[in-house]
């Protein structure tokens, strides 16, 4: 855990990219959008945690991905949306994660009992700007907030101005260890504790 807490801080949350998925932005010749799902974990601002576990399967598809994000931050709705070759909405979901502003751990499991009527979502076009146009694309990503108190926001989009939300789920507390991540705890409340010590954690309206 000691080398793994002095990673770099990222200004965004780590964006995952799924079986060998490239990550660059497509150009408007390149149509490789149209085959290419993201998948991604964001918090709210001043609500900084640490994913130790990511685990995505599906069942139809018979394929399942694992990694631990790490740090993930700022913001609701914003991550760096890499492209991956994810052709199937997963319907298995597994999440572990530590909530600095709370000193908390959490856990939870998710299936979707939904998954097909999600994936026909995604196939909608919507419009969004784009290099100063409007243009129209599926909503391919999938993103995964991680709120206080442990609920789990589920949203598709293709930019955070068209954001659908999909699902909400609550999280179970676990065993928790804090001093696992007293080097990250003490920068996150340089960054953000006065804040914290200010409005509080804000464990409603999610």
């Amino acid at each position: 855990m000691g080398n793994t807490m002095t990673t770099k801080r990222f200004t965004l949350s780590l964006f995952m990219l799924l079986l060998l998925g490239g990550c660059s932005e497509p150009t408007e010749s390149d149509e490789s959008w149209k085959e290419n799902r993201g998948i991604g974990v964001v918090a709210p601002e001043h609500y900084d945690v640490w994913v130790d576990k990511f685990f995505i399967e599906s069942f139809s598809e018979d394929i399942g991905w694992r990694r631990p994000f790490g740090i993930v931050s700022c913001c609701w709705k914003h991550p760096p949306f890499s492209r991956a070759q994810w052709q199937t909405t997963p319907e298995f979901f597994l999440i572990r994660w530590f909530s600095f502003a709370e000193q908390q751990s959490y856990e939870t499991v998710i299936k979707l009992e939904n998954a097909d009527e999600i994936s026909e979502k995604m196939e909608e076009s919507a419009p969004f700007e784009r290099y100063g146009e409007m243009v129209d694309r599926p909503r391919y990503n999938l993103v995964l907030g991680l709120a206080p108190g442990g609920t789990v926001v589920m949203w598709i989009m293709n930019s955070e101005e068209n954001a659908i939300e999909v699902g909400r789920y609550e999280s179970r507390k676990i065993e928790t260890h804090p001093e696992h991540y007293t080097e990250i705890t003490e920068r996150y409340m340089r960054d953000s504790g006065e804040y914290i010590r200010e409005h509080g954690v804000p464990l409603d309206g999610w």
